[in-house]
Order: structure tokens, then C-alpha cells, then sequence
């Protein structure tokens, strides 16, 4: 348990914590440090900085402590002043005191400290101080215990007996210990209140002054047994609070915890005291009576809470040696008392708890005391004893108060020496040390401590990591030198036929441990602490691979340019390159590492295309990099090749060369590229997308745009035809360069330019559209995006013309135009060469146009050039118009109507499209397309509007009708045993009616019906199909209504034939009869319908005494009947004859119609079926 507590106490020490915070510091800036970098800067990369770096934190770290440690010493000195401070006039006995215990205390440390000049002996015997009430006898319990004093008679210490007492404090100095016997009246400060408590704080503060490091090894209180006997509670209470107060007092003074033994003085005032113990030998004597308490408990209370059980074991231990007495004891009286002594300790059991209670129970406002145990002494015995017992019962009985016998025998010391010997000066290491003085004096000693344990974990960790690493490194190379021997014996290295397992192969050669990738590498700085063995693994790791290189790596590098060579003879401008990158490899003055890395980096990316192949572009590179670091590449030079290649590039123009040079060089310099999402804004971007596919994001090249033009090409030409005229190395003897036509070259350079100029801006302008918008809130978006502020479509165009428009620039000064172009520029650096180029930038000013090169380009772009502002606002205007359309068609509660209404009056197809084509004629293509399909995408939702509107109209106004009273029924379902009744039929098919009256108020103004077949004249989002059912309807509305839309049809029934054995046959409709009696055939007009709904034929055989007759019920009985001879003979269609046949009996008659449009026979009838939608 107190190595516990030491080691939490220690945790708990800030000097610790701030001391492992700097470790903390420490190892971040060792290991991490060299990560660091700022703007490039790697300030903690080398060991000497970090460890500078270190020490000077550890530096202010010991500083900072030591000041903090002068600091509290100071606190501490002038806290131990101001207890041995007093007024001088008030306080004069006080300040007495303190100088006489000074004066002690100065000569009890001379006494201590005689034996040796260290002051560590001052430490060397224990030091306790007794505290109690005068009278407690404190120093009668010294004197008598039997220790031995050798220096008191140098101390001046005179014995002490019977009545008297200690005036200040007394030194005892035994030969294990030096004894305080403090006065009474410091602990009780009941007499001179102020002045006791100021001489006890001085006594407080001369401890803490002469012995910082432990003031004192322990307390010792001494309580009378007589007081707990005769005191009231009280007093009792009174004087527990008084010791308690002087405890707490001495552990805050003096920064410490310390043990506590009580010790109950004069247990010969208890009756019978003396006779039970009276037998006891000198070394009997000198044992203990009493009990110890543990450490620690879990009661609340703390240890003092065991005091009932303690003492009740006490007193069994006494009733068994009560029995041992009363053996040997003949005398009654003597008996008695012995008999009753235990019983008399029993009755001072609840007093004691209290008593103890009041001082030692645990709270949780104040630190808990440690004390250690409560023991029973009797220093002398004299006075009279106290009987609780026989006092109690003898006032009971009225007997008055026992007397009780004195012994006679000679006074001894009880249960003295041993306490102290054996318990007390052996515990002396169980108290704390002064808090304060031990973390001053500590912090020399610690620091030192852990700088040494610092310095030595870090030497032995820094060795061992460098043993760890080295061993871990030697496993290593073992290991990779296996895989590569592995790799080796499945495979080979042969770049040309298996490319990628020998990169592979070559990639852990040079990743071999302390290799040729890790040759800078700084750990092997802190890993050399120990037995470093890299540099020897790591000669032969970089000889493995340079060997790799050069044996093998090498064929590879001659057989990619020499292949190159031999199968782009048709490229003459890369044949050129090539040839001069292979050239270089054996001519050191003519050599470019740029050059050479540049020309392998794009055969890379061509011959190994993607992100796929990333990692391996990546890898060729890096092997090619350390290639050409070599002073001895393995290469010798194949002048058939060369010899070819040249006769080959005789053949290409200087111009194509140079052209073809500057595209490799300035494709990807640093000049801005055009791209559509730089100019056509954050909402345009949303509204545009690629034929091909591609991101808007991927434009043009800056190298054709109006930049690229005049600060690269036109400043580069010159220089790089100069110097590919001074290249004449490459061609060898072939070429003189005074015979090239340096302007004829320049010529075809800018034909060359002019021609991928124009190709490119063509390309990427064809490749843009309008992304499709097919719904009305696509289309609305779309159009505010475009006739927004922004203008993406004028943005567009204006940023076009800028970079097409090559001739034309805004200068300050017309006379200074040719210096300005060359002065204001800037030095750009491009990613594949390390010239610096000039950008032209115009200042703002007064401008007038200078005619530059490039008119080729411009012409080719003419109708974008010569657009104007007016021509831009125009088509905003239009744009605008058309955004205005369909915002009040999107914003409209019942948009579809809206849509209707615009097709009705022409605003969508007048209005808006007359704007729109007259922006597309401002336009040229293919930008012209675009605001065609924005057009035609608005018909198109004003269509679907429209058709959307009228259907719902439709379905509440004509189908709804049409299935509750038409569909399914006849004369539409000639099948249907259900008519259409006649009433049904007017109100939907009459003129005003249903079909009617939808045709005339929502599609007659789009209708053309003058022809045979009617046309829409304008879309409306209504089929062909569905306008055909509307002249359906039409033709059965002429055949059945007439003007005044009377449902009536008139026609005439002719007989032209009977039956011979039929004396006659009627035709009865509605009550209108045809008779006929094969006499003259006459014409009997009709019409319907009729009064009556029904349809009868007869026949009336000759014997007239039968008829055959069939009646056609419902109101349309005729048409049923004509259906029915239709049926038996359907060339009755074509020449109205009606043939009736009844059961065998036939009859003929012709139907003659009154009018061309009839509805007999109509295929309108049985055809006419109303859509669900239109």
C-alpha cells in the first residue's frame, strides 16, 4: 500500500508530467521532424538541428523547473517566518517562548549533529512529539520508561515528579530517538489562549525550519484514564476537540502525514489496577497493554471504527488472566478487586469510543489521521483509584462513597518501554516526508535521475534499434535477393519480349535495401548508433543495379529508338526527333538529359496508353532517369540505322520540321487553354454538352488560341527554324544550311499553323450542342440560363471572336505598337522545355486597330468576326422572349392551357419563332442550329401542353358521353342487343351537339375542312387518326340531321320483286306501309325516324289464312333490317337493293335515298369508335 501511494504520488508530481510531455516533444521532433516542411523548407532534416532543437527545450524545460523550485523555497521560507513572527509589544511572552524554544532546538541539532559535519545526520534518530493536557503525564511517562537518556544532564532536563509539570518543551534524547515533551497548556490554549497559540505555532515553525526534509517522525497523546472517569462529556468533547485541533494543525504546518499513538496515562487510578498486575515481572512490565490498529478499512469512519472490537478483545485477554489471579490471590479484598478491574476498564469502553471518535473518525472536509493505536501505561502509582463500580452501586444503596486501599508497594513503570522500542520507534519510516521540502529538494535530484535514465534509455534504445534495423535490413536484402533470383530463374531479364515481368524484376533491384532509392536516405544517421551494415549492402545493392542497367536496360533503350526509327519513316518530324534522341546518347557535347527524358516520356504515354498503365509509365521513366545518369550506358552505335534515317529526313521540308518541333514543344506549355467551362459560366455549363462525348473541360490547346499565337508562335518561329537550320549535326553532311530559303521556310510554318488553327476551333465549335430539354421545367431552366446575365451563348461567341480574330489588338499607341508587342510579355516556363517566352498583355487605353499576321485564320471565320453588339442583344432578346414564354406556361396553374391558348393565338408559332429565326439568321453555323432547336423544342412543349389540355377536355366532355350512352351499342356495335336511343344520339352527334360542339370551339380554327380528307394547319398535338373521327362524325351528322338539326332521313321503297306463291307482302315502318300485290311496281316514299319505333315485314301466302311476318324492334328496326340483307347479299352496298327472305319467302325492293348522304349501308357507323386520347 505505501508503495502504491508513493508511486501515485509521484505520477502526480507536475515536474513528471511535464518531464514526459518533453519526452513526448522529443520523440515527435526526432522521428517526425525531418517530415516537416515549410514553403520547401525542411528545417529539422539533419540529426544536429533536432538534436539542437531538443536540447534547447530541455534546456528551458530545467530552467523553468529550477525558478519554479526557487520560487516555492521562497514561498515555504517566508510561510515559516510569518509562524515565528510576533508583535514585539503585544505579544512579548509569546516571543519569549520562541526564543527559549529556539535556543533548545539550536542545541538539541548541535547534540545531533556533533557525531558528523553532514546534515543528513540531523536525520538520523527518529523524532516524536507529545501532546496532551497538562497533567496527562507526558513527562512522568518519559522518565519512567525505562529508556535511556544519556544527554540529559547536558540538556539541563531535571526529573519530574508528583505535581509539576513541563513550562515550555523538553528534549529527550534516548539512543533511538529524540523525544518532544511539548507543554500542556499548548495543546488545551486554555489559560493564555493567544499567547499558547502563538508559541505553539512557533514551535510549529522552529520544527519546520531546523528539520524540513521530516519535521517529526510521529505524535504521540497522551489522555488520562482519570479524565475519561470523572469528566463530564462535555469536557470530554471540549478536550478531544482541542487534541484534534493541534493534529490537524501539526500535519498542515508541517506538510506532512505522520503516525499517531494514543497512549492512555496513570491506568493506576483504576480500582484494582495495581493488585491485578502487581505479580508481573520487570520484563512483564515492560510488554504492551493495548492494540494496534490496521492500515486501512472500508468503514467510513476509518481504522478508529475497529476501537469497540479492539478493546473488547483487550478485555477477554484480561478476563482470562483474572481467572490466573484470583488463583493465586488469597486476600478478599484483594480478590474483589482483581475480580472487578476488567469490569472496571469496561465502563471506560463508551467513553474512550466517543472520545476517539471525536477525534479520529474520517470526514470529507479533512484529511484523514493515521493513527496507529491505542495502549495503557502507568508511569507511578499514587493518588487514590477510582471504583465506577462500587461508587455506582454504593449511591444506589445510600452507603455513601467506598473507600479504597493505597498500595504500599514500591512505584513501577507499566507497559512503558516496549511501547516505545518496540512499536513506536520502529515505525518511525511511516510518515510522510515534508511535502513542501521534498519537492524542492527534489528537483536537483530528479532531474539529474532522469537525465541519467534518460540518457541512458536513449542510448541503449537508439542502440538497439540500430541492431533491430541492421538485422531487420540484413533479413531483408536476403529476402529480396531470393524474389529477384526467383524472378530471374522463371523469367530473365529480356525488355524487348517480356517487358513487364523484367521491370518488375528491375524494380526490386533498385529497391534493394540501402540501394540505389535509398542512397539518400537519412535513417541509416540514427540506425549507424549500432552495428551499421549499409553501407556494405548498399555498395552492392547500387553495383546490382547499374549492372541491370547497363547489361540489360540498354538493349532496351537502343532497340526502342532504333525500332522507332525504322517504322515511322512516313513520320518525318518524329523520325527527326527520334534520330536526334538517339544521336545524343553517343555525342556528350551535343547531349540534352531534358531532351532525351522528354522523348521517352512520350513514347511512354503512346505505347502505353491509360490509367492502366500508369504505374508502368511511371517505372520506364524512373529506370530511364538513372539510365541516363550513367557516365557508362553499354551502347554502341548502329550506323546502318543513322545512315537511313537521314537519307529518309532528306526528304521533309525544314518547314514541316519546325512546325511539327513546335507542336511537340508548346502543345502543353503553360499558356491557358481554351475551355468552354472557363467561358460559358456557371449555369451555361449545365446547358451544353459534346457530340463526342468529351467533358466540356477538355478545349483547345493554348498554343491556338490568340495567346499562343503572338507570344509563342510568332516569337518562337524564327528561333526555331534558326535553329533547326543550325541542327545540320543530326542530317551529318547531307544539309548546308546556307542553302535553305530561310522566308520560304518561315511560310510553311504558318500554312502548316493556319491549317491546325482553323481545324481545331472548327472541331471543337461542331462538337458543342444544346443538351436536351424534354420537359417544360428542363426547358425553362435551359432558357433563363441562356437569357440570364451570364449570356453563355454571347460569351461564347465574344470569346470565339477573340481567339479567331488573330489581326486585330487594343493598343495604347499606334506608333509604339511593334515594341509593346515585344516589351509587354511575360516569362512563362513550359512543362517540356526551359525557355522562358514572352506573353503579350495589352494595357488599357485609348485602342484603335493594328493589323497583325493571321488574316488566314480570320477569314475562315468571317461571319463570327463581323458580329456586333446589336447583333448580340438581339439574340438575347429573342432568348429572352422565349424564356418569358415558358416561364408564364410554367408559372400558370394549368400551364396546358396556357400551352393551348398560345398555339391558338400564335404566340409560340408567331411570336417566338418569328424572334428565334431572326437570331438564327444573326447566327452563323453551327450556332444558328441551336436556337432552331430551342425553337422547335418549344413547339414541341406547347404541342404536348396543348394535347395534354384537350385531352382532358376531351375525356370530361366527349368520352365520358360517349361511353355512358353510345359505345357498345347499336347501330356503332351492329351485334349490340342494346340501342342507341335517339335522343342519346342528337345530343351527340347532332350540329350543337356534343362531337360538334368540342370540333367547333377547340380544333376547327387549326382544321382545314375544305378538303376531302381533313388537315391540321397547325400542330396542335392532335393526330391525324383523331381528326379523321371528327369527319366520321361529320359525314353521320349530314346523313341523320338536317340544318334545323332535325334527326329525320327521308327515303323511298321501290318492289321490283315477290315471291309467286305470295299473294302479298307490307312493309311496315313505324306505321308507314309499303303493300305490294304483283301488280304495278309504285314508289312508296318513307321516313325516320317514325311515330312508332318498330319494323315489320309480311308475307301473306295465297291461302290468306296465315301470315308470315317478322317484326325489327327498337327504333332502329330499318337499319337492322338493311344490316340483315346486307348480310344475305352485300352487293346490295352498291345498288340499294334490299332482299328480304322469311322462312323461305323472298321479296326484293330498291332504296331509293333522298339525298347523297345517307347513312344506308355507311361504313361510318360501325367504324366510329371515340379514342381515349386524342
Amino acid at each position: 500500500m505505501q508503495t502504491m501511494a508513493k508511486i501515485k504520488r509521484l505520477l502526480g508530481q507536475k515536474w513528471l508530467i511535464s518531464l514526459i510531455g518533453l519526452g513526448a516533444i522529443s520523440i515527435f521532433i526526432w522521428f517526425v521532424g525531418p517530415l516537416i516542411a515549410i514553403a520547401g523548407i525542411e528545417p529539422l532534416k539533419s540529426d544536429f538541428n533536432r538534436l539542437l532543437v531538443i536540447v534547447v527545450l530541455v534546456f528551458i524545460w530545467g530552467v523553468t523547473n529550477v525558478v519554479r523550485q526557487q520560487k516555492e523555497r521562497k514561498e515555504q521560507d517566508e510561510s515559516i517566518q510569518s509562524l515565528l513572527e510576533v508583535d514585539a509589544l503585544t505579544d512579548k511572552e509569546a516571543a519569549a517562548e520562541i526564543d527559549v524554544m529556539r535556543e533548545l532546538i539550536e542545541k538539541a541539532i548541535q547534540v545531533v549533529t556533533k557525531g558528523g559535519k553532514r546534515k543528513s545526520h540531523l536525520y538520523q534518530l527518529p523524532w516524536y512529539v507529545l501532546i496532551g493536557p497538562p497533567g496527562t503525564g507526558k513527562t512522568t511517562a518519559l522518565k519512567e520508561s525505562g529508556l535511556e537518556f544519556p544527554l540529559s544532564d547536558s540538556m539541563g532536563v531535571d526529573s519530574v515528579s508528583g505535581i509539576g509539570g513541563t513550562r515550555n518543551c523538553d528534549w529527550w534524547f534516548t539512543n533511538k530517538a529524540v523525544l518532544i515533551d511539548t507543554a500542556g497548556r499548548y495543546t488545551t490554549q486554555d489559560s493564555q489562549a493567544h499567547v499558547d497559540s502563538k508559541a505553539w505555532y512557533g514551535f510549529l515553525g522552529l520544527l519546520k525550519q531546523y528539520r524540513k526534509q521530516r519535521p517529526i517522525n510521529g505524535a504521540i497523546v497522551t489522555v488520562s484514564i482519570a479524565c475519561m472517569l470523572t469528566q463530564t462529556r462535555t469536557e470530554r468533547g471540549m478536550h478531544a476537540r482541542a487534541i484534534k485541533n493541534r493534529l490537524q494543525e501539526l500535519k498542515n504546518q508541517l506538510g506532512m502525514q505522520f503516525p499517531i499513538y494514543v497512549v492512555l496515562t496513570k491506568a493506576d487510578l483504576i480500582a484494582g489496577f495495581s493488585e491485578f498486575f502487581t505479580e508481573l515481572t520487570k520484563e512483564e512490565r515492560e510488554q504492551l497493554l493495548g492494540f494496534m490498529f490496521p492500515p486501512s478499512t472500508e468503514d467510513e469512519r476509518g481504522v478508529i471504527s475497529l476501537f469497540n472490537k479492539e478493546f473488547h478483545d483487550l478485555l477477554e485477554r484480561l478476563d482470562r488472566r483474572m481467572m490466573q489471579r484470583l488463583e493465586m490471590e488469597h486476600d478478599l479484598d484483594k480478590r474483589s478487586l482483581i475480580f472487578e478491574f476488567p469490569k472496571q476498564l469496561r465502563c471506560l469502553q463508551a467513553n474512550l469510543d466517543e472520545f476517539l471518535n471525536d477525534i479520529f473518525a474520517q470526514n470529507k472536509f479533512e484529511e484523514s489521521s493515521m493513527i496507529r493505536g491505542v495502549f495503557i501505561v502507568s508511569s507511578l502509582q499514587e493518588g487514590t483509584p477510582v471504583d465506577r463500580i462500587m461508587s455506582e452501586t454504593s449511591q444506589g444503596l445510600g452507603l455513601g462513597k467506598p473507600l479504597l486501599r493505597l498500595s504500599s508497594k514500591e512505584s513501577s513503570s507499566y507497559f512503558v518501554k516496549n511501547l516505545f522500542e518496540n512499536v513506536i520507534f520502529k515505525e518511525q519510516f511511516l510518515g510522510t516526508v515534508n511535502r513542501h521540502h521534498q519537492k524542492q529538494s527534489g528537483w536537483i535530484r530528479k532531474g539529474v535521475y532522469c537525465s541519467c535514465m534518460a540518457l541512458s534509455g536513449a542510448a541503449i534504445t537508439l542502440w538497439m534499434m540500430s541492431y533491430q534495423w541492421n538485422n531487420q535490413l540484413i533479413d531483408e536484402t536476403d529476402r529480396q535477393v531470393t524474389v529477384v533470383n526467383d524472378l530471374l530463374a522463371k523469367s530473365g531479364l529480356d525488355f524487348e519480349n517480356d517487358l513487364i515481368p523484367s521491370i518488375n524484376i528491375l524494380n526490386h533491384i533498385m529497391r534493394f535495401p540501402m540501394g540505389y532509392r535509398q542512397q539518400d536516405d537519412e535513417r541509416d544517421r540514427v540506425t549507424s548508433f549500432g552495428l551499421f551494415q549499409g553501407e556494405k549492402i548498399g555498395q552492392s545493392a547500387k553495383s546490382a543495379y547499374h549492372q541491370a542497367l547497363t547489361n540489360y536496360y540498354s538493349s532496351y533503350v537502343e532497340s526502342v529508338l532504333l525500332s522507332e526509327m525504322k517504322n515511322n519513316e512516313q513520320h518525318r518530324e518524329y523520325l527527326y526527333e527520334t534520330l536526334k534522341t538517339y544521336l545524343m546518347l553517343f555525342n556528350d557535347d551535343k547531349f540534352e538529359r531534358e531532351h532525351v527524358l522528354g522523348w521517352f516520356n512520350y513514347f511512354f504515354e503512346r505505347q502505353y496508353p491509360g490509367e492502366l498503365n500508369e504505374e508502368l509509365r511511371e517505372q520506364l521513366y524512373a529506370h530511364t532517369e538513372n539510365f541516363l545518369s550513367q557516365a557508362d550506358r553499354g551502347l554502341y552505335i548502329n550506323n546502318d540505322s543513322v545512315t537511313a534515317a537521314r537519307l529518309v529526313l532528306t526528304e521533309m521540308s525544314l518547314s514541316e520540321r519546325a512546325y511539327q518541333r513546335m507542336k511537340l514543344q508548346f502543345l502543353k506549355s503553360h499558356v491557358p487553354s481554351f475551355r468552354l467551362t472557363d467561358v460559358l459560366g456557371a449555369r451555361g455549363v449545365e446547358q451544353f454538352e459534346r457530340k463526342s462525348g468529351k467533358p466540356l473541360s477538355m478545349g483547345i490547346s493554348g498554343f491556338y488560341t490568340y495567346n499562343g499565337f503572338h507570344s509563342i508562335f510568332q516569337l518562337q518561329l524564327g528561333r526555331m527554324v534558326k535553329a533547326l537550320m543550325e541542327e545540320n549535326w543530326v542530317y551529318g553532311d547531307e544539309i548546308d544550311a546556307q542553302n535553305i530559303d530561310h522566308d520560304l521556310a518561315l511560310q510553311g510554318v504558318r500554312e502548316r499553323y493556319y491549317r491546325d488553327y482553323v481545324y481545331e476551333w472548327k472541331t471543337l465549335l461542331n462538337d458543342i450542342q444544346l443538351k436536351a430539354a424534354p420537359s417544360l421545367k428542363l426547358s425553362l431552366e435551359q432558357s433563363m440560363a441562356l437569357a440570364g446575365s451570364e449570356r453563355p451563348i454571347e460569351s461564347l461567341l465574344k470569346a470565339v471572336q477573340k481567339e479567331v480574330a488573330l489581326t486585330k489588338i487594343s493598343l495604347s499607341n499606334n506608333e509604339k505598337a511593334a515594341a509593346e508587342v515585344a516589351g509587354k510579355v511575360a516569362k512563362v516556363k513550359f512543362s517540356n522545355t526551359a525557355d522562358k517566352l514572352d506573353l503579350y498583355r495589352p494595357e488599357e487605353g485609348n485602342t484603335f486597330d493594328i493589323a497583325l499576321p493571321g488574316k488566314e485564320v480570320e477569314a475562315e471565320f468571317d461571319d463570327l468576326v463581323r458580329m456586333t453588339d446589336q447583333d448580340f442583344d438581339d439574340i438575347h432578346l429573342a432568348l429572352s422572349g422565349l424564356k418569358s414564354y415558358l416561364a408564364d406556361l410554367s408559372s400558370s396553374g394549368n400551364n396546358q392551357k396556357v400551352a393551348y391558348k398560345s398555339i391558338l393565338n400564335g404566340t409560340v408559332t408567331g411570336e417566338v419563332a418569328a424572334s428565334i429565326e431572326h437570331a438564327k439568321q444573326l447566327l452563323p453555323a453551327p450556332f444558328n442550329n441551336w436556337l432552331g432547336e430551342l425553337s422547335e423544342e418549344s413547339v414541341k412543349l406547347a404541342e404536348k401542353g396543348s394535347r395534354s389540355h384537350l385531352n382532358t377536355l376531351w375525356v370530361n366532355k366527349v368520352l365520358k358521353p360517349y361511353e355512358r350512352s353510345i359505345k357498345g351499342r347499336y347501330p356503332f356495335e351492329p351485334r349490340a342487343k342494346t340501342e342507341v336511343t335517339l335522343k342519346d344520339f342528337s345530343r351527340f352527334f347532332g350540329y350543337g351537339g356534343t362531337l360538334d360542339a368540342f370540333f367547333v370551339e377547340y380544333l376547327e380554327p387549326f382544321v382545314d375542312t375544305s378538303r376531302s380528307v381533313w388537315r391540321f394547319e397547325k400542330e396542335i398535338g392532335v393526330s391525324q387518326e383523331t381528326l379523321a373521327v371528327f369527319q366520321r362524325a361529320d359525314r353521320i351528322r349530314q346523313s341523320f340531321f338536317e340544318l334545323d338539326n332535325t334527326l329525320k332521313v327521308d327515303f323511298a321503297m321501290k318492289p321490283i320483286y315477290l315471291d309467286q306463291h305470295i299473294t302479298s307482302f307490307v312493309l311496315e315502318v313505324g306505321g308507314q306501309n309499303l303493300a305490294y300485290r304483283h301488280g304495278p311496281a309504285r314508289v312508296k316514299n318513307l321516313s325516320w325516324p317514325a311515330k312508332r319505333s318498330a319494323t315489320r315485314v309480311v308475307f301473306t301466302p295465297p291461302d290468306s289464312i296465315r301470315e308470315i311476318a317478322y317484326t325489327y324492334e327498337g327504333e332502329w328496326g330499318i337499319f337492322k333490317l338493311l344490316d340483315q340483307s346486307l348480310k344475305a347479299r352485300p352487293q346490295s352496298r352498291k345498288d340499294n337493293i334490299v332482299m328480304i327472305d322469311l322462312k323461305g319467302n323472298k321479296v326484293q325492293l330498291e332504296l331509293i335515298p333522298k339525298s347523297t348522304m345517307n347513312p344506308f349501308w355507311s361504313s361510318d357507323m360501325e367504324s366510329f369508335r371515340c379514342p381515349q386520347t386524342l
